[in-house]
């Protein structure tokens, strides 16, 4: 019975703290979210009746009216007085009734309006925010020189967190107090603005970056510059690849969506595109196993040609075994005679102070030679190229640097080590000499 007794008291003690708690209110506050079951929009003053620490509740009510309902600890602003609490509001005027749907999943809240600012939060996709109000923050930029349009926002997730989100990954919209979106202009908008970006990206011819530097010092290789070399988006061959030496992925193409900021994902892939710049790329690739893998591609200057590139360069080298073929035997009183071939063969008989120096001694003294390689910036000006022998006999090739003058014919050795991406960088460190006489 005692404990009965105790058990009545202490309720009616909780009961008379509610009572007082109502007759004497903790202030006003304004709501900061709608409440369309009560058909109240934010903007609205309420008076704060009680504060459940345990439910995170407020019990509120509209003034002159003894309706009283619970909202969520952070759906309103501070009690205070009525003039401190309307002016609280006061700078989320401009945005008043304004949301904001989330178009990408991932979308970070930031603690300042900066794009490498701290993480706050993390949204999902069609995720609702109340916009507050807008702020001066960095630009955010695509690539080194074109700013993304929109402007810093801050917002209040629902949960109560309050950070910064960019305009741009946001369909605004307006409601009124039933919830009902009666303005919702700016999602179009902002809808182009994401196409625009994502099919200039799908659309584009997209090669391996270190296309531009081979390029650039004209440096051809034939085994690392192909036609079928590059990213293809699959927009219009309907196959999602990569293809670079060692490397082949390939997926059917279903489509593209933007999932974070400057980041898209090829459905029902492996593959996602992450845009540096207009003119650049880096495709990540998630492998089964879990591991993952990077790829970089570039765009090239419409007057760039790789299949007459690539033709132009096939014709100098065919050009260059032409004027050997013209001369076809050199002799040396050291090194023997050496005959080449049309057909890309060659004879070699006499180079036994050659083995095993250069050549192994199971070589036979014929096979096939061929421009594999090409020399370095700094090595064209002294040799013509690289002469790329297989004996028959041998299963490693034997390259030698060459040039080819009125005299005759220069032969210098090469080792692995000075060949780097088929580019030779530098002669061996001590290199054997040859000279053959017309």
């Amino acid at each position: 019975m005692k404990l009965k007794k105790l058990f009545v008291l202490a309720a009616a003690c909780l009961i008379s703290v509610f009572i007082n708690s109502c007759q004497h209110p903790l202030g006003y506050s304004v709501l900061l979210w709608d409440l369309p079951d009560h058909n109240l929009q934010d903007g609205q003053l309420v008076r704060v009746y009680f504060k459940s620490n345990i439910s995170h509740v407020y019990i509120v009510g509209i003034p002159k009216s003894k309706e009283r309902f619970e909202v969520p600890l952070w759906q309103i602003s501070k009690p205070a007085s009525k003039k401190k609490a309307l002016k609280s509001f006061e700078p989320y005027e401009e945005y008043k009734h304004q949301y904001g749907k989330i178009k990408v999943d991932g979308l970070p809240v930031r603690k300042e309006p900066v794009n490498t600012a701290k993480q706050v939060y993390r949204l999902h996709k069609e995720e609702i925010v109340k916009i507050l109000f807008k702020g001066d923050g960095q630009d955010v930029m695509v690539g080194k020189n074109k700013k993304l349009p929109g402007d810093w926002l801050c917002v209040l997730t629902e949960g109560g967190t309050i950070g910064w989100c960019f305009s741009y990954n946001l369909s605004l919209f307006e409601t009124d107090a039933t919830g009902a979106i009666v303005k919702g202009e700016v999602e179009e908008t902002q809808s182009t603005n994401e196409d625009t970006i994502l099919n200039q990206i799908l659309e584009a011819k997209w090669y391996p970056d270190y296309y531009a530097r081979l390029l650039k010092d004209k440096l051809i290789d034939l085994e690392s510059i192909k036609l079928n070399y590059g990213f293809d988006t699959g927009i219009t061959s309907g196959k999602v690849q990569v293809n670079i030496p060692g490397k082949f992925h390939s997926a059917n193409y279903a489509g593209a969506e933007k999932i974070r900021d400057n980041t898209y994902a090829l459905t029902g892939t492996l593959f996602q595109i992450v845009v540096r710049n207009k003119n650049t790329i880096v495709v990540n690739y998630a492998a089964r196993d879990g591991s993952q893998e990077a790829y970089t591609f570039i765009t090239l200057d419409s007057d760039i040609n790789i299949d007459e590139i690539i033709e132009n360069e096939r014709e100098r080298r065919s050009s260059l075994l032409n004027e050997l073929y013209k001369v076809a035997s050199f002799n040396s009183q050291n090194y023997g005679q050496l005959v080449f071939n049309s057909g890309k063969t060659f004879t070699w008989s006499g180079f036994s102070l050659l083995v095993p120096s250069v050549v192994p001694s199971s070589a036979k003294g014929r096979g096939t030679v061929n421009l594999k390689y090409l020399p370095s910036t700094s090595l064209r000006s002294k040799y013509d190229g690289v002469l790329t022998f297989m004996f028959e006999g041998v299963s490693e090739e034997i390259n030698f640097l060459y040039k080819l003058s009125n005299d005759g014919l220069n032969l210098e050795s090469l080792d692995s080590n000075s060949i780097k991406d088929n580019i030779v960088m530098a002669r061996a460190a001590n290199p054997t000499v040859l000279f053959f006489n017309k």
